[in-house]
């Protein structure tokens, strides 16, 4: 055994011990992806503040990460980058909408409009 195998247990048995080691793979060009669009959703709203904008770019940035397997199927020509920016621009104001319906309507327009009557 040389030096280089002992560098590389010793830091494999520090991940593991950590549990660092069993964390998932990240695809870095969907996280690309989704900062790119996060960061245009961001710079469009100019009444942010600093910590605001912050917020707005990590949960923008997030969602379309997480929206990339869900919506690559849908759209198959699409690389993960591509699909991780229209998630991240398109998920966030749609939710928004959402959202505001359900906090203006009842819960039997609800019911109603699930069922197909409204």
């Amino acid at each position: 055994m040389n030096l280089t195998d002992s560098a590389y247990n010793s830091i494999s048995g520090l991940l593991l011990g950590l549990g660092l080691a069993t964390l998932p793979a990240i695809d870095g060009e969907a996280l690309f992806g989704a900062a790119l669009g996060a960061w245009l959703v961001t710079t469009t709203r100019s009444n942010f503040k600093a910590w605001q904008r912050i917020g707005s770019w990590l949960l923008s940035a997030g969602v379309g990460y997480l929206f990339t397997p869900v919506a690559l199927p849908l759209a198959p020509f699409l690389t993960n980058g591509v699909t991780a920016f229209f998630c991240a621009l398109i998920v966030i104001p749609i939710s928004i909408k959402i959202m505001q319906w359900i906090d203006g309507a009842g819960l039997g327009e609800i019911v109603r409009h699930f069922r197909g009557k409204g």
